[in-house]
């Protein structure tokens, strides 16, 4: 245990009394057990806060952080704050992790000398009993084929869970405070850092789906936060990376169908509805022609050549602009 470096565990929590503590014993029982947990109560109103404090009594591994409601944003970064890790990694407080997934994260870096590493999750819904999937295999990316294969999302995708990090790439790097997609907006920018990245399909994080995540709730004109992150994604990537445009696109085209089959179809909408239209007009013909990009989105962009009220009027299809 004295060889292992220190990873800090960060987890925001807001609300969360039926699932948090699920997470916190799944934490506590890691095989690898050189951690510092970092529990950031985001000023919740219901019985969040004392147990967490229960559990940092229990483990003093365990430190909690009792803030004004920020978001999860400023949750997390008032962690990145205080973490002393070598290593660190981000989990959801309503979400919880097998026994061994840190200590495959670990040597799946370790192994393939990796400054990021990945696994596989499981969606599951509200009280479920999930079992982890065992690694059959790692493979590596390296700069480039990461931000590639981030951009195309067939094995992993932008959100911060579910990966194993060295703390040092988020040198000056925060969650903008205030968007509804944090994640999205900087984890390219720590891809762009990371020479080698590992992925293995051990499937060890669960993912609750719950009916009143962020992501789940009706369009409202926030949403729109993700075509603007996607646009600064695009304009920052390009600039670099230029050969990276097609799976850029792809990304692009993905992030704009799901917004927009949320968006109501009256006339106050309009406005939101032709930007998101514009946005695809202007790329479909390159992801449409991308052998690289997913089928479904590419039918999706097929269907949009018929007019986009006829595309969104295919109810049924919606999940097309999502596989």
């Amino acid at each position: 245990m004295n060889n292992q470096p220190l990873i800090s565990v960060i987890i925001p929590v807001y609300n969360l009394e039926n699932y948090i503590e699920r997470c916190l014993i799944s934490v506590l029982s890691q095989t690898y057990k050189n951690l510092e947990i970092l529990v950031v109560d985001d000023g919740s109103t219901d019985n969040s806060p004392s147990l967490c404090d229960k559990y940092s009594t229990i483990d003093s591994r365990i430190t909690v952080f009792h803030i004004e409601n920020g978001g999860a944003a400023h949750a997390r970064n008032v962690a990145l704050n205080k973490t002393n890790g070598e290593l660190l990694t981000f989990i959801d407080g309503d979400d919880f992790v097998d026994s061994t997934y840190i200590e495959t994260l670990y040597n799946a870096m370790v192994d393939k000398n990796a400054d990021i590493s990945i696994c596989k999750w499981v969606d599951i819904y509200e009280h479920a009993e999930p079992k982890a999937l065992q690694q059959s295999y790692i493979k590596t990316y390296d700069t480039l084929s990461g931000l590639e294969a981030l951009m195309y999302q067939v094995e992993f995708d932008s959100a911060m869970w579910v990966k194993l990090y060295k703390s040092s790439l988020f040198d000056g790097i925060f969650f903008p405070e205030g968007n509804l997609y944090e994640d999205l907006a900087i984890i390219y920018k720590i891809f762009e850092r990371a020479k080698i990245i590992s992925y293995t399909d051990y499937a060890g994080y669960f993912y609750t789906i719950r009916n009143s995540g962020t992501t789940l709730i009706k369009f409202k004109p926030k949403k729109m936060d993700l075509i603007d992150v996607i646009d600064e994604m695009q304009d920052y990537l390009l600039k670099r990376y230029p050969e990276l445009r097609l799976p850029i696109y792809s990304r692009k085209v993905r992030a704009n169908f799901h917004i927009y089959l949320q968006i109501p179809r009256n006339k106050d909408y309009k406005p939101y509805r032709k930007r998101i239209e514009n946005n695809i007009k202007a790329i479909r013909k390159d992801v449409l022609l991308d052998k690289k990009a997913r089928r479904g989105t590419r039918l999706a962009l097929l269907l949009t050549y018929a007019g986009f009220n006829t595309f969104y009027r295919l109810k049924n299809l919606k999940h097309l602009g999502k596989k």
